[in-house]
């Protein structure tokens, strides 16, 4: 049986006091853990990114 258990890629962060306070809150609001929050944080970063390189 395989586990679909997401399966990603281990680091630890050290995260100035301010900015960990802000994706705490964040994640609290949107019901997700710091961990899911950090993720989908860097996930709306570089699709932002990638659209201001693409021009759109």
């Amino acid at each position: 049986m395989t586990s679909d258990r997401y399966k990603g890629k281990r680091q630890t962060i050290t995260f100035p006091e301010e900015l960990f306070e802000r994706i705490t809150k964040a994640s609290e609001n949107e019901t997700r853990t710091f961990s899911q929050q950090v993720v989908h944080l860097c996930i709306e970063a570089f699709r932002h990114r990638d659209e201001q390189a693409d021009g759109k």
